[in-house]
Order: C-alpha cells, then structure tokens, then sequence
C-alpha cells in the first residue's frame, strides 16, 4: 500500500511538471509570436518607406534628366544658329581675330552677333554639362532603394513564416517548431540590419552629391543669364522697327 501511495505521488509530481513545462513553453511561444510581429511590423515600415524613397528619386531624377534635354537640345539648336551665321558672315583671318582682306565688308555689329552667339553656345553646353552630371548622382540612390526594398521585402517574408511555424508550435507544442521559428526571426533582423548598413551610407553619401550639383546647376544658370543683354536687344529692335 505504501509503494501503491509513493508511485501515485511520483505519477503527480511528473504530471505537475509536464504542465509547467508546456505553460512555459506556450509563454515563450506566445512572446516569440509578438516579438516576430514587432520585426514584421517594422519592416513593412520599411518596405513601404523605400518604395516612397525610390519614387520620389526617380521623379527628380526625370526632373534633372528633362533639364539636362532642354539644354543640350538648346546648344544643339544654338551650334545650328552659329554655323548658318558663319556662313552668312565674311570669315576671320588666322589668329588675328580681324576679317580676312575679301571680307573688309563685314560690320563690327555682325562681328558682335557671332560672339554672343558663340557665347550662347559655350553657355548651354556648361549647363547641360552639369544638368547631365545631376542627373547621373541619382543613379546610386535608385538602385540603393530598389536593393533596399527587395531585401526589407526578404525580411518580412521570413517574418511572416517565422509567425506561422511559431503558431503551430503552440497548436502542437513542439519546441523544434519553436526553434525554427526563432531562426527566422533572427534571420529576419539579420536581413533588417545588413540592408540598413548597406544602403544607408549610399544614400546619405548620394543624397549630399545631388545638393551639390543641383546647387551647381542653379549656379550656373544664374551666372550665365543675359537677362540685361536680352532686354537691350529687344529695345534696339523694336526702336528700329517699331511697335506693335
């Protein structure tokens, strides 16, 4: 009877701590759970964020590209203007910068018209110049945001697998499961930082290039506008040949 009473108490103790041991197991199961919503949470945030990032990258980089058109259109049309002149236009002797003896005709007013023209050409190559460099600073920060959001992308699929597989641990109650879901948990913030460490030097590094040469390019404009010469132009012409 004494043996039949201390196997009984054994068989109570056992069963005691079969349920400690699954209670335990269903917490950190359950915690694995909200842990992994957290990381899933947070690289949805992310993904989103990149899609935003390369959005609006590629809009101003369309922006800088759509500048850099016009003015090598500008110079192209420009470069066309100065040849028809030219050829308009007695030629200039070798080196001397004077008319040739056959062309003593040509006025200081038609000289004057081929140096600003030229100078409109030299003027709209620089500033396609630096339009076409702009645009070209963009390219790292695209390719960096589409890296970035295919691997965040990454990250919450392993997340989203890791809440499964965690899910079924509890319904079963197999640490094995458990286990596996808190690998990929770990590779899912694995995926997060890496991705992070890797793109974020690129944009931070891109993002000071383009203020730069966007700073360069408004410079440029500025410097070379002929607003005062433009607006002389206009007034002798109309003085000449009247107003409308």
């Amino acid at each position: 009877m004494d043996e039949a009473t201390e196997t009984l108490d054994h068989m109570n103790h056992a069963a005691h701590a079969g349920g400690h041991a699954r209670d335990s197991l269903s917490t950190y199961i359950g915690i694995t759970m909200a842990v992994l919503g957290v990381i899933l949470a947070f690289a949805s945030a992310k993904v989103g964020g990149e899609r935003t990032e390369l959005i609006k990258s590629m809009v101003e980089q369309e922006d800088a590209h759509s500048r850099y058109v016009a003015q090598d259109l500008k110079h192209r049309v420009a470069v066309i203007s100065l040849r028809q002149l030219r050829a308009t236009l007695p030629a200039l002797g070798p080196n001397t910068g004077r008319a040739s003896a056959p062309a003593r005709a040509g006025s200081p007013l038609d000289r004057n018209e081929m140096v600003a023209l030229a100078n409109t050409v030299a003027r709209y190559y620089r500033e396609s110049q630096v339009a076409g460099a702009w645009e070209e600073v963009y390219t790292p920060v695209v390719r960096a945001h589409v890296e970035g959001q295919e691997n965040y992308e990454w990250g919450m699929l392993a997340s989203e697998i890791g809440i499964v597989i965690a899910s079924v641990a509890l319904l079963l109650r197999r640490r094995v499961a458990w286990y596996a879901a808190l690998t990929l948990g770990i590779l899912s913030v694995g995926i997060l930082a890496i991705t992070y460490i890797r793109i974020a030097p690129v944009v931070r590094g891109s993002e000071k290039k383009i203020e730069e040469y966007a700073r360069a390019y408004r410079a440029t404009r500025a410097a070379d506008k002929t607003t005062v010469e433009d607006n002389a132009l206009v007034e002798e012409v109309l003085a000449a040949y009247g107003k409308r």
